[in-house]
């Protein structure tokens, strides 16, 4: 999943945003002596990775793609899934998309995390320049998609126009992502909320 995805489901889960965030930014084992809200919400957003990448209906979405993009789909899809979400937020939210927006950023730019393995530099500038551009409304249309996928592209090793992988969905193509995110969500959503619940008990037992 991609950034508004991990902020709603901290969200709906009563965990860290940050925490969740930095999810894309932390890697390797975690340091015990991490803030425990951090590492709760990283330990959460890895366990959604690892549920979204083997779910079907993402699968069946990156079989959408045709070779060269195929190696690209799962990145690309997450991104999509970005995209409906946005594009069906008052299905899993009662809170405005721009009031959520707004209170998120906000709580970004005035964050300090620090620490010595994970976050010597603290916050990373890319959640940095996310909340300062306001980048997740223009999540909600295509060409904003494109945008974001090129943003990406240029950070590859190999940088690359990423957005060219939307040429070849066609109307249907796209549908069948959208009922495909419509039908998955709700068991992320589950599946989130029981996951946060088991980690936030296990990090809390002697």
């Amino acid at each position: 999943m991609n950034f508004l995805a991990h902020l709603h489901l901290a969200e709906h889960s009563r965990t860290s945003p940050l925490g969740n965030l930095l999810g894309d930014f932390v890697k390797g084992p975690l340091a015990g002596d991490l803030a425990p809200e951090l590492l709760l919400g990283i330990r959460l957003h890895r366990a959604i990775d690892r549920f979204t990448d083997t779910h079907a209906e993402h699968k069946a979405a990156c079989t959408l793609f045709p070779a060269p993009w195929r190696r690209f789909a799962p990145v690309v899809v997450d991104l999509l899934y970005d995209h409906w979400l946005s594009r069906h937020w008052a299905r899993f939210s009662p809170r405005p998309l721009d009031d959520f927006l707004d209170a998120h950023y906000r709580a970004l730019l005035a964050a300090r995390p620090y620490h010595a393995e994970h976050l010597p530099h603290g916050l990373p500038p890319a959640l940095r320049r996310m909340a300062e551009q306001r980048w997740l409304e223009s999540y909600a249309s295509r060409e904003g998609i494109a945008m974001a996928l090129d943003g990406i592209g240029r950070r590859l090793r190999r940088p690359l126009p990423l957005s060219a992988a939307l040429a070849p969905l066609g109307e249907e193509e796209w549908q069948h992502i959208e009922l495909g995110f419509l039908r998955f969500y709700p068991q992320l959503l589950a599946h989130t909320e029981q996951t946060g619940q088991a980690l936030r008990q296990e990090m809390m037992a002697p």
